[in-house]
């Protein structure tokens, strides 16, 4: 009995050693920690003491309190800080711990609490420890809604007052909670924690590094560590590292000495860890990352589709023309592409508008790539969610060749062809197209633009050219309205058409699908897009796109030169095109956006040119001289 009891005493006394609390709240009765408002101009009050929380509903962590910073209400760009008292640090090893709820509405909205650590109380000169987002989807991802408990490292060494500063920045999505915070004294003696690993979810056949790097988290320096990488069941690879000396609190980037090279087009899953760290580690727990992804014949570019869900009657929607304007206007490669999807008014699609209800919980929303995902139009929510969707690798790609306008009938036709950068034997996917309108004009007062930033001097909209929001009246007249990306007809319906696509793909191989659409005559033909997307089958989302305009494809048409006297080849081309030509002639080349790509000046029969650095698809040579001036069609293979 007494040798029991000395054990379990022996046990405590240990666990006691390795972990010093220097400083712990609850927020259970006050919120006794300073609040400032270092950046933006509101004027609500961002981190106050509840006892439950709404937007999201929750309760506290543990006790009767909770802090809680107002993203809900505080305006997108303020943030405000949360200082603790002063702490006195002993030059060791300490770590701040915390529990913040986190929940998955407004993903988008990349609200998140920052900590840091600093000599004196301020935000100012202060180093940053770590970064939370709010939206579970945001890094660290977590699977669902609730408390989930995190730790930050202080720079080892500290000595002397010091403070810890929980700095919250709104984006206006929901608010976020914090609880349950304690500043700890960290005696482990050997502990690695991995931080990163350098890969890529999807990949092609190849060899790769397997790098990274990992943190010493406890107070000797590290002489020895094992790491280890293991595919799949496969047996592990271990690489020993001796005679190192990385001091507590430093980072050390390896690789791995022996290198993966995947050996067939399939899903992977690889497990990295480090271990055995200086022959043992007081703590397992953040020693492993495991990674998973596929390898692929070929990585594809991709275009991103947002949709917006837009009104004449909703107050709030000319941020949309603003983000739809600039996105355009900052992304000049053609990766995004976007369209309005009118509700109520004039221009309204009704199966468009009923298929776009169900992503969206107002106006103006979207969704971007049809992911279950709410996106705002503000760049502040729509630049990250393209970014996040441009980020993933797409399995296929599409593209529109065989385009024809019968100006008698009014009909386009065209093919949408898709390809796949791996065999698939249970495919799942559809092909659609959607006709894109621009500058549309209405005379009736059902055109008129409600206009909620009228007169504002704190929500401020203002695009890349300059035009302010804030200037234009409360109903901006219909006849001084231009309305662009609108949304004209969905030619194989939201969800694209069943079969367009075979249940059984092969690696390079194209599909092809041909569309016909009679264009109305109140649509300007030469003011219409068309985007051809291509559709996951299984999950509604879009994995690919594909856009041309169909103005400056008649234009090419119709444009009249004497063939005898100048001609590109080969057409298609693989990147070298030739010259026909009786008199020397300028040729720049654009692409279907009219970005200028390059220009060569004074061509003749001697010349080339190489454009197969360029991407595949389909660009225009302008060429220009004595007597000829015309645009030539190029499709680069």
């Amino acid at each position: 009995m007494k040798k029991i009891t000395f054990f379990i005493l022996f046990l405590f006394v240990s666990f006691q050693s390795n972990s010093q609390v220097l400083l712990s709240e609850g927020f259970d009765t006050t919120l006794s920690w300073t609040v400032a408002h270092p950046v933006g101009t509101s004027t609500l009050a961002g981190w106050t003491r509840v006892a439950t929380g709404t937007n999201p509903t929750c309760t506290p962590f543990s006790g009767a309190g909770m802090a809680r910073f107002n993203s809900y209400d505080v305006l997108e760009n303020n943030s405000y800080s949360l200082t603790s008292p002063a702490i006195t640090f002993g030059g060791l090893f300490y770590k701040a711990k915390f529990n913040l709820y986190r929940d998955p509405v407004y993903p988008t909205y990349a609200d998140n609490i920052e900590v840091y650590y600093n000599s004196t109380p301020s935000i100012t000169g202060a180093t940053l420890l770590k970064k939370i987002n709010r939206a579970t989807i945001l890094d660290p991802v977590e699977a669902a809604q609730g408390w989930y408990s995190y730790s930050a490292n202080i720079p080892f060494g500290v000595t002397g007052t010091g403070y810890i500063i929980f700095l919250a920045n709104s984006q206006y999505g929901n608010n976020m909670f914090l609880d349950n915070i304690s500043i700890e004294q960290d005696n482990s003696l050997n502990d690695a924690a991995i931080n990163n690993i350098n890969l890529n979810s999807v990949l092609t056949l190849g060899s790769y590094d397997i790098t990274g790097s990992f943190t010493n988290t406890a107070s000797n320096p590290i002489t020895s560590i094992d790491l280890n990488w293991q595919l799949d069941n496969n047996p592990v690879n271990t690489q020993s590292l001796t005679g190192l000396n990385i001091l507590p609190g430093e980072t050390y980037n390896f690789t791995h000495a022996t290198q993966w090279t995947p050996t067939s087009t399939s899903p992977y899953t690889l497990t990295i860890s480090v271990s055995n760290t200086n022959g043992g580690d007081t703590n397992l727990e953040n020693n492993t990352i495991v990674k998973s992804g596929q390898i692929v014949n070929e990585i594809f570019s991709k275009k991103v589709v947002y949709e917006e869900a837009t009104g004449t009657w909703c107050q709030w929607c000319p941020r949309g023309h603003v983000g739809l304007k600039d996105m355009k206007h900052n992304h000049p490669d053609g990766t995004f592409i976007g369209i309005a999807v009118h509700n109520a008014d004039p221009m309204v699609l009704a199966e468009y508008n009923s298929a776009i209800g169900n992503f969206i919980s107002g106006y103006p929303s979207g969704t971007m790539n049809r992911t279950n995902i709410e996106v705002d139009p503000g760049l502040a929510s729509i630049e990250p969610a393209y970014q996040a969707e441009l980020a993933k690798v797409p399995f296929g790609k599409i593209s529109v060749p065989n385009v024809n306008w019968d100006a008698t009938t009014r009909q386009i036709s065209f093919d949408v062809t898709s390809k796949f950068a791996l065999d698939i034997a249970a495919a799942n996917y559809n092909v659609a197209a959607i006709i894109v309108e621009n500058d549309v004009t209405g005379t009736t007062s059902t055109y008129r633009q409600a206009n909620a930033y009228s007169g504002s001097t704190t929500n401020i909209l203002i695009d890349w050219e300059g035009i302010n929001w804030n200037n234009y009246p409360s109903y901006v007249p219909a006849a001084t309205m231009v309305y662009n990306h609108v949304g004209r007809a969905l030619l194989g319906g939201f969800a694209g058409v069943q079969g367009s696509v075979p249940g059984e793909v092969t690696y390079n191989t194209p599909y092809s699908y041909s569309f016909t659409h009679t264009l109305p005559v109140n649509q300007d033909q030469n003011q219409i897009e068309v985007v051809a997307i291509l559709i996951d089958n299984a999950t509604g989302e879009i994995v690919n796109a594909d856009n041309f305009d169909l103005g400056a494809k008649i234009a090419l048409a119709t444009n009249n030169f004497e063939k005898g006297k100048f001609n590109i080849y080969p057409n298609p081309t693989t990147g070298i095109i030739h010259f026909s030509t009786e008199n020397n002639v300028n040729v720049t080349i654009v692409d279907v956006l009219g970005k200028v790509i390059l220009t060569k000046d004074n061509v003749n029969n001697e010349n080339n040119l190489d454009i197969s650095q360029l991407s595949k698809g389909i660009y225009m040579a302008k060429i220009s001289g004595e007597n000829i001036d015309f645009t030539q069609k190029i499709i680069l293979n």
